[in-house]
C-alpha cells in the first residue's frame, strides 16, 4: 500500500538527491515526514508571532469590547498552537518509527548501537 502511494509522489521544495527515486519506501517516508516537520515548525513560529502581537494589542486597547474580541482570537490561536504541538509530537513518533524500520535500531537509543 505504501509503495503505491509513494510511487509517483514528489517532494516539495528545493533540490533533492538523485537517488531519491531508487531509495526504499521508509527513506521516502522519512523525507516526507521531515518536509511536514519543517512546514509545521514554520507555521508554529508564525502563529507565535501573531500571539505576541495579540497580547500587545490586548494590553494597550482601551475599548473593553475590542479587548474581548482580541481575547477570543487569542484563545483560538492558542488552540491552533496546541494542535500544532500535538502534530509535531506525532510527527516525531513517525520519524522514529521510520528510522527504526529502515535501520533496525532506534535513532536516539545509543545503547542499541553497540
Amino acid at each position: 500500500m505504501i509503495k503505491k502511494l509513494n510511487k509517483y509522489r514528489t517532494l516539495r521544495g528545493g533540490m533533492w538527491p538523485k537517488w531519491y527515486k531508487d531509495s526504499s519506501e521508509f527513506t521516502k517516508i522519512s523525507f516526507h515526514v521531515w518536509d511536514i516537520y519543517f512546514m509545521l515548525r514554520e507555521l508554529e513560529s508564525r502563529l507565535e508571532f501573531s500571539a505576541l502581537r495579540l497580547k500587545h494589542a490586548i494590553r494597550f486597547h482601551k475599548s473593553k469590547q475590542k479587548r474581548a474580541e482580541l481575547r477570543f482570537q487569542q484563545r483560538i490561536l492558542n488552540e491552533h498552537l496546541n494542535q500544532i504541538n500535538q502534530l509535531l509530537e506525532k510527527n516525531n513518533d513517525l520519524r522514529k518509527w521510520a528510522f527504526e524500520k529502515e535501520h533496525g535500531v532506534s535513532c536516539f537509543d545509543f545503547d542499541s548501537c553497540d
